[in-house]
């Protein structure tokens, strides 16, 4: 559909009339009169903004698109116009003391600036999507112009402000893809020397440049009527004979269709549009079928203004059409749904011989899976109406216009039909019509998803539970490690919960539901999933030197060369025994310590560092080669303070949160396991906001992400399984944790509530090694 949108055409402020602005498209809009008061939050969708010239009716909501959706934009506003209107904006409006300068002000969720201001030329084609748009001469300030919109083959043209234009009259004589001309009419007849100075036009004044259109195939349209003259000025109009053009003065909200050049007031806006389906797709995950087919025929009938209006679900055995919900407006009959209980005979979908039903119009259309738009049922002989006029006969009513749509799912089956009954239009049936038909078109998809989404909830469950079970095996290839610490973090984590909804001290206002428990779960078992990117090497590195294996070994190795070449040197009685002997306890000992600074630790002293450069100068001779002792990495790695893990690794280990972040934000989630990514995405968080992934702060920091943080953190510290180091005693657990607190990382409530709970004792006594047991 091509279409235009008429937020604001008048000329002047005045009491429910605003200054123009016309939206082409969801995101684009030709200038800026009134977005907000029009669009509401819809204006923070609008991504390209077109300037016919800088007078302030036409820009007065350009500061206000940016500022008031600033936090949720995440694509740059574009503001194309003319170099003088542009440079007026620039000295005028954005310029740090009227409105910041939103050009040089980056974006919260991008590294774009806010705001672009763009030149363009007169003739120039300035392509977005499906729009091709032209900026043709206006006779009016410097910097102004009008535009040409192309879509598909089909223009139209909005003037902007202007006096006499042959520009206009020439594009719409020489491009037969224009529809329609959106022109301004500023001031009554008796202004014409007026409209010449402020240079605007007249109806006398287009009423003779009209002389110069060869085409009669046009819609004129009518905008920025100056609000005080606005009697005056529709007498001028109908006086010369301009409304002749199957156009109209066009008001606020209007919606021009350009193919057709029809006018609409109804039409709804696509943002609308897409709320609506978001009202579907949330009724699904209510799970409450009734309310979901109720609200589908609802909402189609309001759309279509349709006053009646059937929907059938398919029956399992695929035999039936099955009477779900019933609607009629002027009959004040609403059955089905939530209402009162339906009673009528199914629609057979075949006969008795075998054959397909194919004359009663529901029927046909889940049958052929095609929409049936039907003027008068009353006047085709191609379906059986038995049943609507009989219904019509007791009731005293008239079934007319019918519009038939089958509900396919993703799989390319028919599980319902919808049928909608008399379209109603300034208080009389009318049909429906091919808007009518798109729209619900789409709407029948939505509302098909949503009903297959509820039989699809079993099975996504056991989805859900498989892939965790995949994952879980899939790490646990990865290292042995890894597996052990998401059951025992799960088993925490589990505990922790249940006891916080047993509480009736600190936590007495906390209850947890079953559900809530299977997204504890759920967020254990997926919360190291970054991990399955990591290299083994890292995860698992026992040692400073390890990577693929531990290079310690290389080490030794030229230790003994280096002992061989003293060896050698005593021998040919180079050196002396003393000399020798002492040599080679220096080499044990520098070996020994190399040896004991690799195994990692708490903490390495300065001077500890000092003495492995000093060892790392020394050389050893390969092959005729002088070579170091220690090569750079080697001494990088030996000179860790803490750990096993140097800066690079523990940035690699960290990443394992964002991957995480980044695949689990990817998943599907149904709505009562909405919590499942923060609960285990958020477990290297800390409360005083300098944790990772996203430095996240105590407010937003929820207790089911602070029960798995203390989960993760205490059987880390606790585990026994890992390579690179010792399990620790409980005493060392706690006041590592309690040091923790302190510093602001931690719950301190929750750490004292688990160090006081019997779940404390239980978990220890069932996982924990007996010399840890010392609380």
């Amino acid at each position: 559909m091509n279409f235009i949108k008429i937020l604001g055409a008048s000329g002047s402020k005045a009491k429910n009339q605003n200054t123009t602005s016309f939206q082409i498209f969801k995101d684009i809009i030709i200038d800026a009169g009134n977005v907000l008061n029009s669009l509401g939050n819809e204006a923070k969708d609008i991504n390209h903004i077109f300037l016919t010239h800088s007078h302030a009716d036409h820009i007065t909501d350009l500061p206000f698109i940016i500022e008031t959706f600033f936090e949720e934009r995440k694509t740059p506003l574009t503001i194309y116009a003319l170099e003088e209107t542009i440079e007026v904006l620039k000295t005028y409006s954005f310029n740090n003391v009227i409105w910041p300068d939103f050009t040089k002000i980056k974006l919260l969720n991008s590294n774009e600036n806010s705001l672009i201001l763009k030149k363009i030329k007169l003739n120039e084609i300035i392509s977005i999507g499906e729009y091709q748009i032209k900026p043709i001469e206006a006779n009016h300030i410097a910097g102004s112009c009008g535009f040409v919109i192309t879509k598909n083959h089909q223009s139209f043209i909005i003037s902007g402000d202007t006096y006499l234009n042959p520009i206009i009259w020439e594009e719409i004589n020489n491009n037969k893809t224009i529809k329609c001309l959106i022109i301004e009419c500023s001031f009554p007849d008796k202004f014409d020397e007026l409209a010449k100075v402020s240079k605007h036009l007249t109806p006398n004044l287009i009423a003779k440049e009209l002389k110069n259109l060869k085409r009669k195939d046009i819609s004129i349209f009518f905008y920025h009527l100056k609000p005080n003259y606005e009697k005056e000025l529709l007498k001028d109009i109908k006086k010369h004979k301009l409304l002749n053009y199957k156009g109209k003065i066009l008001k606020e909200g209007d919606v021009i269709h350009i193919d057709t050049g029809n006018i609409e007031n109804t039409l709804l806006s696509e943002s609308k549009f897409e709320e609506i389906m978001k009202i579907n797709l949330a009724f699904s995950s209510e799970h409450n079928k009734e309310k979901l087919l109720e609200n589908i025929l609802n909402l189609t009938r309001k759309l279509t203004n349709a006053d009646a209006g059937t929907l059938y679900i398919k029956s399992k055995d695929e035999k039936t059409l099955q009477f779900k919900v019933v609607q009629n407006d002027s009959l004040n009959i609403f059955m089905g749904g939530t209402k009162e209980k339906l009673n009528w005979n199914d629609l057979p979908i075949f006969l008795e011989d075998g054959s397909l039903n194919n004359k009663m119009v529901a029927v046909v259309c889940a049958n052929e899976k095609r929409i049936i738009n039907i003027s008068d049922v009353y006047k085709t002989t191609k379906y059986k109406f038995e049943g609507t006029k009989q219904f019509d006969k007791k009731t005293s009513y008239r079934s007319k216009s019918m519009l038939v749509i089958p509900l396919i799912n993703h799989e390319n089956e028919v599980i319902g039909v919808l049928q909608l009954i008399n379209k109603i239009k300034n208080q009389e049936i009318v049909s429906f019509d091919k808007f009518d038909e798109k729209i619900i078109i789409s709407l029948a998809s939505q509302a098909a998803m949503a009903l297959t989404n509820m039989y699809l909830i079993n099975s996504l469950e056991d989805f859900i539970n498989a892939f965790v079970a995949t994952i879980a095996k899939a790490i646990d290839a990865k290292s042995p490690y890894t597996k052990d610490h998401i059951a025992k973090v799960e088993k925490i984590a589990l505990l922790l919960a249940k006891a916080i909804n047993d509480d009736e001290t600190i936590y007495k206002d906390v209850k947890y539901t079953q559900n809530d428990y299977k997204q504890i779960a759920l967020a254990a078992w997926m919360h190291d999933i970054g991990k399955i990117s990591m290299p083994e090497h890292v995860i698992d590195k026992a040692t400073k030197l390890e990577k693929i294996f531990d290079r310690i070994h290389l080490v030794e190795q030229r230790f003994e060369l280096i002992k061989k070449d003293k060896e050698i040197e005593y021998l040919k009685q180079l050196i002396s025994k003393d000399e020798f002997e002492n040599s080679i306890k220096q080499l044990n000992e520098n070996i020994d310590f190399i040896k004991k600074t690799n195994l990692g630790g708490e903490f390495m002293l300065d001077e500890d560092i000092e003495k492995l450069e000093n060892i790392s100068k020394q050389t050893y001779v390969k092959n005729g080669e002088s070579l170091p002792l220690l090569t750079q990495d080697e001494l990088y790695n030996l000179s860790i303070k803490k750990g096993t893990l140097t800066k690079e690794e523990i940035d690699i280990i960290k990443n394992h949160a964002q991957l995480s972040l980044d695949m689990i934000s990817e998943l599907p989630f149904p709505k009562k396991y909405k919590d499942v990514l923060n609960i285990a995405c958020n477990h290297h968080e800390k409360l005083n906001g300098l944790g990772y992934p996203r430095g996240l702060s105590d407010s937003q920091i929820s207790l089911e992400d602070r029960i798995m943080i203390l989960a993760d953190i205490f059987e880390a510290l606790t585990a026994s399984t890992r390579p690179y180091k010792e399990a620790m005693k409980l005493s060392t657990v706690e006041n590592i944790l309690t040091t923790m607190t302190k510093r602001g990382e931690l719950d301190k409530n929750l750490v004292d509530f688990f160090f006081n709970h019997d779940i404390f004792k239980k978990y220890s006594k069932e996982e924990l090694k007996d010399y840890q047991l010392d609380l």
